[in-house]
C-alpha cells in the first residue's frame, strides 16, 4: 500500500510549499526529484531538527531485513510498538506533500488510480524517518481505509491538513491524535 506518490510543486499555489521548493532548490538542488516518486527515489519532506521546521530530501524506504526489499510503509495502529519504528515515530517523524497517490485495483486489469483530496491542489502524508548510512530514509503511515478508499484497497496514508503540518511534527501526544483521527474523503480517478 502507498508504494507510489505524486508531487509536482508546478501545481501547488500554496505559499508554503513554494517556501519550501525555494529553500530546497537552495540547499538541496539536484539531490530530490519530483512528479511520480517511487520506492528508493530522493523526495522533498518536512521534518523537525533542533527545534525549527525545515525541508529536506528523503530517500522512500527504510532498508530491508537482511539486505531484503525496502520497507515502504509503516501500520500506524503497531507502528508505536515496533523496534523498527517506534523510537522513529516519537523523535523522527516526516511529512511528505504530495498531489495524491496510487492504487492499483483488485480487478483482474488491476486498474490504476490516481486517489486526491477533492480540489486540493497539495496533502500532507504522515510518515517517519530514520537516518541510515548517513541517509535519510522515510516511511509513509498507514490506516486502515475509509468508505472512498476501500473498494480499491484495505490501507490507505495517513493524511493531514495543511494545519496539522506543524502539530504532528512536533508535538507527540498530537501525532498520535492526528495518526487517529477521521481520514478525508478520497477522489478517485482511473489512469
Amino acid at each position: 500500500m502507498c508504494g507510489r506518490y505524486y508531487f509536482s510543486a508546478d501545481q501547488a499555489s500554496d505559499e508554503r510549499i513554494a517556501a519550501m521548493m525555494r529553500m530546497l532548490e537552495k540547499n538541496y538542488a539536484g539531490q530530490y526529484k519530483t512528479g511520480d516518486i517511487l520506492p528508493g527515489d530522493a523526495a522533498p519532506g518536512v521534518i523537525r531538527r533542533q527545534g525549527r521546521i525545515i525541508p529536506i530530501p528523503a530517500v522512500f524506504g527504510f532498508p530491508g531485513f537482511q539486505g531484503k526489499k525496502l520497507i515502504l510503509n509503516a501500520r500506524a495502529e503497531t507502528a508505536w510498538e515496533k523496534k523498527t519504528f517506534a523510537e522513529s515515530l516519537r523523535t523522527r517523524r516526516i511529512v511528505l506533500p504530495a498531489s495524491g497517490f496510487y492504487e492499483w485495483g483488485r480487478d483482474p486489469e488491476k486498474t490504476k488510480y490516481f486517489f486526491s483530496v477533492g480540489s486540493e491542489a497539495v496533502v500532507y502524508l504522515g510518515g517517519l524517518y530514520q537516518i541510515a548510512e548517513g541517509i535519510c530514509r522515510f516511511v509513509i503511515l498507514t490506516r486502515a481505509a475509509n468508505a472512498s478508499m476501500a473498494e480499491v484497497h484495505d490501507r490507505m496514508p495517513v493524511i493531514l491538513g495543511a494545519e496539522e503540518v506543524r502539530p504532528y511534527l512536533t508535538d507527540e501526544a498530537a501525532a498520535r491524535a492526528l495518526i487517529a483521527a477521521a481520514s478525508p474523503q478520497l477522489k478517485r480517478q482511473a489512469v
